[in-house]
């Protein structure tokens, strides 16, 4: 890469300024746009990083033009444009135009288009050298690039800078991912150019913590020698490298805390940068902070042997409420020099808030917001529907611009920035989405997606592009089978592609949304079939006292069975297929376990879980096995009874199929998206949560019913609860209800918060519904309240309710 030394700058301005004379049409005042076809590139300055700003915007050009822009010293194509780049801090002196903020912050730039001489130059003028790669980014999201083809408007003049100061995101070198262990370094290079172009100026890295740690079937390198070079590639680029580093040692035992110390000093030895260390308290982590931060001040003084200037931070992840009070009356009283900051991330029990009202401000705070998973997670989707829990799973491609723009933008003024958890790729868009909010949180997130899509997809495609992502994003609002739109969304994923048909063969990123696209349409469908399977299998039920037990379970099962060979949408799961072999080649991603060698099925691999039953088939099949195991006629017919009537709560009852969009009408907040947008974290509000239908390993589904596997939840000891209006003010009242969950929670229930229902009950081992009485006081005013109080674990959980009218 050629740059221009300081010496050579005035001979290269006055080639440029006293060329051939430009095309006169270029100069004409009211010009629209620059043709940059033919233009040069002359980076200024001694420094490295104005001349990987000159390799990126030249690299990133002839990708998508074809045109090679090329690299001038003392000379240049004269009569042609120029593109300057050079850094404020090697030349101080540079003359902004009076109306534009000179570059005085990290990262912040100005772009500006000077017509003043003969032939028009650019100028791209960083704060510092890291900040010309911005600009450099800047500019080719602002061009319009297509085949042989490079303009830029004329009238281009800006100055920018981020309002965070930490913009990153964590791509781990490991099995977890559903991609990254497949990628070789230029594809991980490419990746970090991308992220660059957007603003990011930070990446985690999870590293391996010994030299010998097992390479994955997948990887092409040892994962302690891959890491090693991203340290370096990361660092050539002058972007922050951060090593998300758990603690697994029993560090309270002096030898272990020793040993461990040993193997981090390797581990730091190893790598050439190194800026900042972090270490989550919990999620994964054991020990308590009462021994954790000591040891960390070892590991601070074994960091800074080989890398002096790195910063520590720690999580309180998982951290108790008496672990928390260590934690911040530490921070008060000690005020460690050791301590950069706190990082904010999943299963913290307390608000972004609280965490800044109780750190002392001397220590900085960093979200570590999970933006890859959709449930179970930090900020799972809201009252998402059981089918796509189900399929989908925790890790799907999932863009969500509205809500991460929200997320982020909702505390921003609370931390120093973010760097992001992530493991893979399928959360692309909301890497980008947190990069743009990150440098201007007024930004529109229709521009940004814009953006997106011009720069990723083509020219012609940045707003279809961004209707489409919004348009994904719209499907996982609401009950599934009543979301019309899905089929919408499906056709203008596939005009896109028919218009765009090169990028749909090789382009993963134009491959992944129509994966959702026809993914989602797909499952809607099978699940409208499905569910009319399940309520005829419940009409041939009905007939049992007719025809008989035997007879009808038979009838029933014959219509159940049709699931099995249910080939609603087969056209759909033929491309479901044929993108699957796409995206593996394209980008590595792993969507099943048996072609493409996912690690998990649960971390992605969403073609594993195209032929699964989306009713309760598996538990109606295991009820038939009870019924047709008993021995009289009459316990047969109430067995089934009991099946057909399930959600019938009687007169005057009520039914909530808690956990499950739609079926839920009773518990609050009652108003869920207003609730979601105050609390996306879910802190202190209900959320919806389904638990694992599926044994991954085998890959089949686990017999208990839909109902018991989606659950209203809360969680950090916040209550669960109901309310229910307009009752017969003189009719006494049951409460039958479904306690199921993975947290297997021990809680107690109270009606109108001072009347005890049930008092501590764990739950139960063996599903099934309990039925209580509630107190006539209780409703005595045509109201109900039920609140459901933690005792024990680590949230409310509740499956499903009746208030049954006596």
């Amino acid at each position: 890469m050629a740059f221009v030394p300081a010496r050579l700058l005035s001979t290269a301005l006055t080639l440029i300024t006293c060329g051939t004379v430009f095309n006169a049409l270029s100069l004409a005042a009211d010009q629209v746009t620059l043709d940059l076809t033919k233009a040069g590139i002359v980076s200024v300055g001694d420094g490295p990083l104005s001349a990987k700003a000159a390799d990126l915007l030249a690299d990133e050009v002839e990708r998508r033009t074809g045109i090679s822009l090329p690299m001038l010293q003392d000379e240049h194509k004269s009569g042609f444009p120029t593109v300057v780049i050079q850094p404020l801090t090697e030349f101080p002196d540079v003359q902004v135009p009076v109306d534009l903020k000179t570059p005085s912050s990290a990262d912040s730039y100005a772009i500006w288009v000077d017509r003043s001489q003969l032939t028009p130059t650019v100028h791209l003028l960083g704060y510092d050298g890291r900040a010309t790669l911005y600009a450099a980014g800047r500019l080719l999201r602002l061009m319009s690039m297509t085949q042989g083809k490079l303009e830029l408007p004329a009238d281009v003049h800006l100055s920018s800078a981020p309002d965070v100061a930490i913009r990153g995101h964590q791509l781990g070198y490991r099995e977890a991912a559903n991609s990254y262990d497949a990628w070789d370094l230029s594809q991980y290079e490419q990746y970090l150019r991308d992220l660059i172009v957007f603003g990011a100026n930070a990446i985690e890295l999870i590293p391996a913590v010994t030299p010998d740690e097992e390479r994955g079937p997948l990887m092409e390198m040892d994962p302690w020698e891959m890491n090693r070079k991203l340290s370096e590639l990361i660092g050539s680029y002058g972007l922050d490298v951060w090593m998300w580093v758990p603690v697994y040692a029993h560090v309270d035992n002096p030898e272990e805390a020793e040993a461990e110390l040993d193997r981090r000093r390797e581990l730091f030895a190893s790598f050439s940068h190194i800026d900042h260390i972090f270490v989550p308290g919990g999620d994964p982590g054991h020990t308590a902070p009462d021994v954790l931060l000591p040891w960390l001040s070892h590991m601070a003084e074994a960091l800074h042997e080989t890398h002096p200037g790195a910063g520590v931070w720690v999580s309180n992840q998982g951290f108790t409420p008496e672990q928390n009070e260590v934690l911040f009356g530490y921070l008060r009283d000690a005020e460690p020099d050791w301590l950069t900051g706190i990082v904010f991330g999943p299963w913290v029990k307390h608000s972004l808030a609280e965490a800044r009202a109780r750190t002392p401000r001397k220590y900085g705070i960093r979200r570590y917001p999970d933006i890859c998973h959709t449930l179970r997670c930090q900020y799972p989707v809201p009252d998402w529907d059981p089918a796509f829990c189900q399929a989908l799973g925790r890790e799907p491609y999932n863009p969500r611009p509205q809500a991460m723009a929200l997320i982020h933008n909702s505390t921003a003024d609370l931390a120093d920035g973010f760097a992001t958890y992530s493991d893979g790729i399928t959360d692309d868009v909301n890497k980008f989405v947190w990069n743009a909010c990150g440098w201007d949180r007024d930004q529109n997130v229709e521009e940004i997606l814009t953006e997106y899509g011009r720069y990723f997809i083509g020219e012609g495609h940045g707003e279809s592009v961004a209707t489409g992502l919004l348009a994904l994003e719209e499907n996982w609002r609401g009950p599934l089978r009543d979301n019309h739109s899905v089929e919408q969304t499906l056709a203008h994923w596939q005009q896109i592609e028919r218009q765009a048909p090169e990028a749909a063969q090789n382009n993963w990123r134009l491959q992944l949304p129509l994966l959702r696209a026809n993914y989602d349409a797909y499952l809607r469908r099978r699940l409208i079939r499905h569910t009319e399977i399940e309520e005829e299998t419940i009409d041939r039920l009905r007939q049992a006292t007719r025809i008989g037990p035997k007879a009808a379970i038979a009838e029933a099962r014959s219509v159940l069975a049709q699931v099995t060979t249910d080939d609603t949408a087969h056209d759909l799961r033929k491309r479901l297929l044929e993108l699957g072999k796409l995206l593996n080649e394209s980008i590595g991603l792993q969507l099943d376990k048996a072609t493409y060698g996912a690690v998990r099925s649960d971390r992605g691999a969403v073609l594993d879980y195209l032929d699964f039953a989306l009713n309760d088939r598996p538990w109606l099949e295991a009820q038939f096995q009870q019924i047709l195991a008993l021995e009289g006629t009459t316990e047969q017919l109430q067995r089934i009874q009991l099946i057909v009537d399930w959600e019938d709560p009687g007169p005057g009852g009520f039914y909530d199929d808690l956990g499950c969009v739609g079926r839920q009408p009773h518990l609050l907040p009652s108003d869920r998206e207003a609730a979601w947008r105050a609390d996306p974290g879910f802190v202190s509000t209900s959320q919806s949560e389904f638990g694992n239908r599926v044994n991954h390993g085998l890959l089949q589904l686990n017999d208990g019913k839909l109902s018991w596997v989606n659950q209203a939840e809360t969680l950090f000891g916040t209550p669960l609860r109901m309310r229910y209006t307009d009752l017969d003010p003189k009719a006494t009242y049951r409460v039958r209800v479904t306690y199921a969950g993975r947290f297997h929670a021990t809680m107690r229930l109270m009606a109108d918060q001072h009347y005890e229902v049930h008092g501590p009950l764990p739950q139960p081992s063996e599903t099934w519904p309990m039925e209580f009485a509630v107190p006539q006081a209780a409703t005595s005013d045509g109201v109900l309240d039920l609140q459901w109080e933690l005792l024990a674990q680590r949230g409310c959980q509740v499956a499903e309710v009746w208030l049954i009218k006596e």
